[in-house]
């Protein structure tokens, strides 16, 4: 996309005057088909882990675009007040469907852990190896009254059709079910003697 490709789309329906100019930059509120790109144990910066998910657009004009869940399973925030129940309730149904969708058994006992970090730590090595695997990812916005261009988002998940895996037979390969190995007759020919085969004989 050029960047006057770029600006033609981020002008349309942009209020130069009144609007902000720090918008989202995720996907837009609604249902995709996604693959899951990778997931995974983020630790930023600021000290604050969470469990990974990063999902890519399989179908549509947003083919390509992707979206980041970081979900977090510590029990209380950084200035200690405790992470409301509700929140931690719809983490844990996250993790347990998405682990449903790609046939991977999430019960109680994987939330057993000490501390956050190790708990995230053993759900994403549950979970990795799912990549490439279809969900739907339902992006849910809803408004923030302190900051109305900075909506709350939150996520749910469906289940998706896989993508077809070609099934490869040794035998449908071009050497069939065991490597051609060469034989002296695959060899060049020697080339004819003459009398004087070197230059300075």
């Amino acid at each position: 996309m050029s960047l006057r490709d770029f600006a033609s789309k981020g002008l349309a329906g942009f209020d130069a005057k009144n609007d902000s100019i720090s918008t989202p930059q995720g996907l837009p509120a609604g249902e995709y088909l996604m693959a899951i790109d990778s997931i995974g144990h983020s630790a930023f910066k600021s000290g604050w882990d969470a469990f990974s998910a990063s999902f890519q657009v399989v179908e549509g004009e947003h083919t390509g675009r992707k979206e980041n869940v970081n979900i977090s399973f510590a029990e209380t925030s950084k200035d200690g007040k405790p992470i409301p129940d509700f929140v931690l309730d719809r983490n844990i149904k996250f993790v347990a469907k998405l682990g449903a969708l790609v046939g991977i058994d999430i019960t109680a006992q994987d939330f057993d852990f000490d501390n956050e970090t190790d708990l995230h730590e053993h759900l994403a090595d549950k979970l990795h190896a799912q990549s490439g695997k279809f969900v739907v990812l339902d992006i849910i916005e809803r408004p923030n009254k302190k900051d109305p261009s900075s909506p709350y988002r939150s996520y749910d998940l469906k289940e998706a059709d896989q993508p077809e895996v070609p099934n490869v037979e040794d035998s449908d390969m071009p050497w069939g079910t065991e490597p051609v190995m060469p034989t002296d007759a695959d060899a060049p020919a020697p080339e004819a003697d003459n009398d004087n085969p070197l230059p300075f004989d």
